[in-house]
C-alpha cells in the first residue's frame, strides 16, 4: 500500500507542477497586457534569461530582462498575447525544473497600425521561492507584420517577420530539422 501511496503522491505532484507552469504561461499574457510590471518580474528567476531566437535581442539577469519589456512595452499601445497549446516536459533528474514550448500569437498597436505575430516560446522553468518562475523565454518567430500585410498574402512570403525597422525571415517552421526533412523528402 505505501508505494502505491508514493505513486499517487508522485502523480499528484506531477499534475499540481504542470498546473502551476500553465498557469504561469497563462499569467504571462495577462500581466505584459496589463503592464504591470511588478508581477512580471515575479515571475521570472534572478539569473533570467530572454531573447529572440535571431539573437537581435538577449537579456541576461531579472534586472536587464525588466528594462527590457519596460521599453519595448512604453512603445505599444494596447496589446493581446494568447497562448495557444502548452508542452511541458518535466526533468525526473533535476526535480523543480522543467522545459516547455509554447505555440502563441499576439495583437500589438503600435504607431497606428495593428501588428499581428504568431510564435514559438522556448521555455526553461525552476521552483524559485516556493513557486514556478521563467529561468529562460527564448521566442522563434512564425511571422511579425501589419494585420493588412498577413491578411494580403503575408504568410505566403519569405520575408515574414517585419518589425521595428527590421525585415526579414522568420526563425520557424523553416529551420526546423523536421521541416528540412519534409521537403527534402519530397523534393
Amino acid at each position: 500500500m505505501t508505494s502505491e501511496t508514493g505513486g499517487l503522491s508522485e502523480r499528484i505532484a506531477r499534475l499540481e507542477a504542470l498546473g502551476e507552469i500553465r498557469d504561469l504561461v497563462a499569467r504571462y499574457g495577462m500581466v505584459v497586457d496589463d503592464r504591470d510590471i511588478e508581477s512580471l518580474a515575479d515571475m521570472f528567476t534572478s539569473d533570467a534569461k530572454f531573447g529572440l531566437a535571431d539573437g537581435m535581442v538577449a537579456n541576461q539577469g531579472r534586472q536587464a530582462v525588466i528594462d527590457f519589456y519596460t521599453e519595448r512595452m512604453a512603445a505599444f499601445g494596447a496589446t493581446y498575447h494568447y497562448p495557444h497549446s502548452h508542452v511541458i516536459e518535466l526533468d525526473p533528474d533535476r526535480p523543480g525544473h522543467a522545459t516547455g514550448q509554447v505555440n502563441a500569437h499576439a495583437e500589438l498597436a503600435l504607431d497606428g497600425r495593428t501588428l499581428v505575430t504568431a510564435l514559438r516560446y522556448f521555455d526553461e522553468y525552476q521552483v524559485e521561492d516556493g513557486r514556478w518562475c521563467f529561468v529562460e523565454r527564448k521566442v522563434a518567430m512564425i511571422y511579425y507584420m501589419d494585420m493588412a500585410d498577413l491578411a494580403d498574402g503575408g504568410l505566403c512570403d519569405d520575408d515574414r517577420k517585419r518589425y521595428f525597422g527590421t525585415v526579414g525571415p522568420a526563425e520557424i517552421p523553416e529551420s526546423l530539422d523536421t521541416w528540412k526533412k519534409f521537403f527534402a523528402a519530397v523534393g
